[in-house]
């Protein structure tokens, strides 16, 4: 094999579908992201939790750290770290500037989901404040899909096969979910059918995870509770969050690259799930690149 063989097999790579997704997520810095995106999902998550927990009836004090365990079947230490951790004394309230920076740090979220989402799919941002307003409808849609699904996970918990029933309700919401908020997150031009595969693979991959986690998370809450206490919870949490936040980076990049693709397989699914293509046109510039040129092949998008 000659010294130039390596670099022409790369070079081939790069222009299939799955280097192309490796490319793109390189391109949009993708572990970095996930790291940014898991941060401020837990500086937005952890207070909400707590003034959920704060504002709800004596009665019910505990439906946050209650939620938590069950969704992980924490017990033991883990599990009376975790009540520790939500526990709070009757009579909460919450002051005007504790609302605003904690709806700032929801809106936070979602602006930096919203740019996430323009790079994957090569999208400039609008002109003027349209685009903060539809990150504030998608921090409304993700915080009403998951009380939903909360709502939905408490009704089947009860049902026969009750396992299978929250996979299903859970996919099912995810899937509702994730291709909502980042059809408003885009300022709706992208076609919502367009965006299926994003909440397809969204949801999927989380659903999955979401089993997995329901393995490993109780014996590594259990280890970091035992070693730090409540700091090894929020760690735990973290991580969790981290490895959502990955899959919810490199949904989306593979979803645009589907969108884009041009092999006869991507365009038998695109036509047969009734997603619209798109058409030859002029160049558009790539945030993730900065430069008009697209990579070869790639077909150049149309607003929906």
């Amino acid at each position: 094999m000659t010294t130039r063989g390596p670099a022409a097999i790369a070079r081939r790579l790069e222009t299939t579908f799955p280097g192309r997704c490796a490319s793109s997520f390189v391109a949009l810095q993708g572990i970095d992201r996930s790291l940014v995106l898991a941060s401020q999902a837990f500086t937005a998550l952890i207070p909400l939790l707590l003034l959920v927990a704060a504002l709800a009836p004596d009665d019910h004090r505990d439906v946050v750290s209650s939620a938590v365990i069950g969704r992980f079947r924490l017990t033991g230490d883990a599990a009376s770290a975790v009540d520790q951790l939500f526990v709070s004394p009757g009579g909460g309230s919450i002051g005007l500037l504790s609302g605003f920076l904690l709806v700032f740090s929801g809106v936070s979220l979602t602006r930096r989901m919203q740019r996430m989402y323009q790079q994957a799919w090569r999208r400039e941002p609008p002109p003027g404040v349209g685009h903060a307003l539809h990150a504030v409808l998608g921090l409304t849609a993700l915080l009403l899909g998951l009380s939903l699904l909360y709502l939905a996970r408490a009704l089947v918990g009860s049902l026969p096969w009750s396992d299978l029933l929250l996979v299903v309700v859970s996919a099912s919401a995810g899937l509702v979910v994730f291709t909502t908020v980042p059809w408003l997150l885009l300022d709706r031009r992208v076609g919502w059918r367009r965006l299926l595969p994003t909440g397809v693979l969204t949801a999927g991959f989380s659903s999955v995870y979401g089993i997995a986690s329901t393995i490993y998370m109780p014996r590594l809450m259990e280890t970091y509770s035992r070693r730090y206490g409540l700091f090894g919870v929020t760690l735990a949490l973290v991580g969790w969050l981290l490895a959502i936040a990955v899959i919810l980076v490199a949904s989306a990049v593979v979803a645009a690259e589907f969108d884009r693709a041009p092999e006869p397989w991507a365009r038998r699914l695109r036509g047969r799930f009734g997603i619209e293509t798109a058409t030859p046109g002029p160049a558009a510039t790539s945030p993730v690149t900065g430069s008009s040129a697209r990579p070869s092949g790639v077909a150049p998008d149309r607003s929906a």
